[in-house]
């Protein structure tokens, strides 16, 4: 699993402490307008405070889930493919092959010429 550098997670680490600060900071302003009685001031920094909170939850989860995009990517990649020799290139390929008046069509594509040739036959061009 891929990890962020250190410098970038000290960055975030400050961006979090930042973010903390800032949503103290909204709270404490709202709570002075609750005293004085200024409601709608109070509902706009509740507002603030909630956005900020989201914010910092967004980039949290995209720190936190950094390295699992990459994982992700380079377990599918190294897997290797079950039942190979079963696959067509397509869903329902077949393929035709016609020697002479006989034609051979198998399930897959792979079985094909390898059923439509006898071992026994064999060229007599040389």
């Amino acid at each position: 699993m891929k990890k962020l550098p250190e410098t970038v997670t000290h960055q975030f680490a400050q961006l979090f402490a930042a973010l903390r600060t800032a949503t103290d900071d909204l709270k404490l302003a709202g709570a002075e307008a609750n005293l004085l009685g200024d409601f709608s001031r109070v509902e706009a920094l509740n507002d603030s405070c909630r956005k900020l909170q989201a914010l910092e939850s967004d980039i949290r989860f995209t720190v936190d889930n950094f390295g699992s995009h990459f994982k992700a990517r380079t377990d599918a990649n190294n897997r290797p493919h079950k039942g190979h020799r079963h696959h067509t290139r397509k869903a329902g390929a077949r393929l035709r092959v016609k020697v002479g008046e006989q034609v051979i069509a198998e399930a897959t594509i792979a079985k094909t010429p390898v059923n439509g040739y006898p071992s026994q036959k064999r060229c007599d061009c040389w």
